[in-house]
C-alpha cells in the first residue's frame, strides 16, 4: 500500500487505499502518526468494501502548505475535498484520537456525506488529563505571544523562549514525558509553523454536548478503560447525553488505543457495525 499523492484543499495528501465495494470507508489515524498506522487492521477490512487511508495534513507524507488551517474548519474542508477527489459521495468514517475530532467535526458540518460513524478514543469529547490540559493551555498561551512570520518550533525555542519550565511547573514533570517529548520533536522534524500548531491545537476542545447533539449518524463508539488521556467514564457520560444513535463500547485493560492493542476485537466491532 504505497498510496499516491492528491493535490487538494492546500495540501499534497498520500493516501493508500484498497479493497472495492459497498460504502467507502475512510480510517483517520492520530497524531504523531500515519496512515501507514492501520496495516493491522486494513486487509479484514477492506475483503467487503473500499478502504480510503490518508496522511492527515501536517503528517506522514502529505505535505502542507503554510497557509492551511488545521484547525477543525480547515480539517473538514480537506476531507470533503479528499472525498470529492476519490468520487465518493457517501462515507462510513472512523477516526483514532486526533482523527476521531476530525470524525467528529465532519459529522457535525457535512451529514449528507456520511453514512455510519466510528469515534475511537476521539481526542474532543472530554477534557484531556488534568496534567496534560494545564501543559497544552500553557502551551496555547506562549504560542500566541511567540508567534510571527516563519516561526516554526524547536525545542530549544519551547524552554529558552516560551518559558518551557512555566509549563513544567503547571503540568508536573511533563517536559520529561516521553509523548511531549516525542510531540516536540515531531513539531520541530517537521517545521511546522506556530499558527498552525496553535490552529491543530483547537481539535483538543471538548465539543459541547448540544453540538455533539447534531450528529445524525449511526455511531459507534470505542473506548479503552484505560485511556490515560481522556477518562473512559467521563466519555461514556457524555456520549450518551450527546449523540442520539450511539452504540459504546469500553475495552477492559486497554489504554488510548484499541486499535493496536486489541486488533482482532477492533476489527469485528468495526465489521458488525458497518454491515
Amino acid at each position: 500500500m504505497e498510496g499516491v499523492i492528491v493535490h487538494i484543499a492546500g495540501v499534497e495528501t498520500l493516501v493508500r487505499e484498497a479493497g472495492s465495494g459497498g460504502t467507502p470507508l475512510v480510517l483517520l489515524h492520530g497524531v504523531l502518526s500515519d496512515g501507514a498506522s492501520w496495516s493491522d487492521v486494513a486487509e479484514p477490512l477492506s475483503r467487503a468494501r473500499r478502504l480510503v487511508l490518508p496522511d492527515l495534513p501536517l503528517h506522514g507524507r502529505s505535505r502542507t502548505s503554510p497557509d492551511f488551517r488545521p484547525g477543525p474548519e480547515g480539517m473538514v474542508a480537506w476531507l470533503e475535498a479528499l472525498l470529492d477527489e476519490l468520487g465518493i459521495v457517501e462515507a462510513d468514517l472512523c477516526g483514532l484520537s486526533m482523527g476521531g475530532a476530525v470524525a467528529t467535526h465532519f459529522a457535525i458540518s457535512r451529514p449528507g456525506r456520511l453514512r455510519r460513524l466510528v469515534l475511537v478514543d476521539a481526542a474532543n469529547i472530554v477534557y484531556l488529563d488534568e496534567g496534560y490540559r494545564l501543559f497544552i493551555a500553557e502551551m496555547r498561551e506562549n504560542l500566541e505571544a511567540a508567534m510571527g512570520v516563519d516561526a516554526t518550533t524547536s525545542r530549544d525555542c519551547w524552554t529558552d523562549d516560551m518559558g518551557f519550565e512555566g509549563a513544567k511547573t503547571a503540568a508536573g514533570n511533563l517536559c520529561t514525558d516521553p509523548i511531549v517529548m516525542s510531540v516536540l520533536e515531531y513539531l520541530e522534524t517537521r517545521g511546522i509553523p506556530f499558527d498552525q500548531v496553535a490552529q491543530g491545537l483547537d481539535l483538543l476542545k471538548p465539543m459541547e454536548t448540544k453540538e455533539l447533539r447534531g450528529i445524525s449518524a449511526p455511531t459507534l463508539a470505542i473506548w479503552g478503560a484505560d485511556d490515560p488521556f481522556f477518562s473512559s467514564e467521563a466519555a461514556v457520560e457524555k456520549l450518551r447525553e450527546g449523540i442520539h444513535e450511539c452504540h459504546i463500547e469500553v475495552l477492559e485493560g486497554v489504554g488510548h488505543n484499541p486499535v493496536a492493542e486489541r486488533v482482532e476485537e477492533f476489527i469485528s466491532l468495526v465489521r458488525d457495525f458497518l454491515d
